[in-house]
């Protein structure tokens, strides 16, 4: 038995095949979200913004801008930038109650330029099963869980910011953070060895 797309999808994949070989691009339509109202669909131009109070999601950040770092760590609970002992960066946070830093490695000996965002996290119990560790890193594509040589529990979430982050890829970055500062607790560290 021979399969065939109906007519209505095969016209309009040729359509598009036509348009793209064409070097036209296709119209985009954007989808407006309002918490009042359903959503709509909205031709928009290209050029054109809407909610201008709100900030660029596309907006490229630099891992150097830490002030813009910390703006948006502020968004999800506590933050302040500090250094570690060598002078590199690092922002001191607090989500949802429960402490972490973010540490920015891999920097130029001047403290820039750094490549890697280290979000960690460590807690202060002992006895931990590893089971429990092993069962968290199979479930968290983001995340990698560990036990420190005194055995604390750690989790840490990295990330390369060579060529810097949109707003939107830093947004993302710190609600997996969240959402894993609030599992781990309640996936690991409920079970003992």
């Amino acid at each position: 038995m021979l399969f065939r797309l109906p007519r209505c999808l095969r016209t309009g994949l040729a359509a598009a095949i036509f348009l793209v070989g064409a070097g036209l691009a296709p119209v985009a339509i954007a989808v407006s979200v309002d918490n009042d109202l359903p959503a709509t669909k909205t031709p928009v131009a290209a050029d054109e913004r809407t909610g201008s109070a709100k900030p660029d999601i596309s907006e490229i950040v630099q891992a150097d801008d830490l002030s813009a770092m910390v703006g948006i760590a502020l968004g999800y609970g506590n933050a302040e930038l500090s250094t570690i002992e060598n002078g590199d960066p690092v922002i001191v946070g607090e989500i949802n109650g429960v402490a972490y830093q973010l540490f920015f490695l891999n920097c130029a000996d001047d403290h820039t330029g750094c490549t890697i965002m280290n979000f960690y996290a460590i807690w202060d119990v002992q006895d931990v099963a590893i089971d429990a560790i092993n069962g968290f890193n199979r479930t968290q594509p983001f995340n990698k869980a560990y036990l420190t040589p005194d055995n604390l529990p750690v989790v840490e979430l990295n990330l390369s910011t060579v060529g810097g982050m949109t707003r939107g890829q830093l947004d993302d970055a710190f609600e997996r953070w969240t959402i894993a500062l609030a599992e781990f607790p309640r996936e690991v560290l409920g079970e003992t060895r």
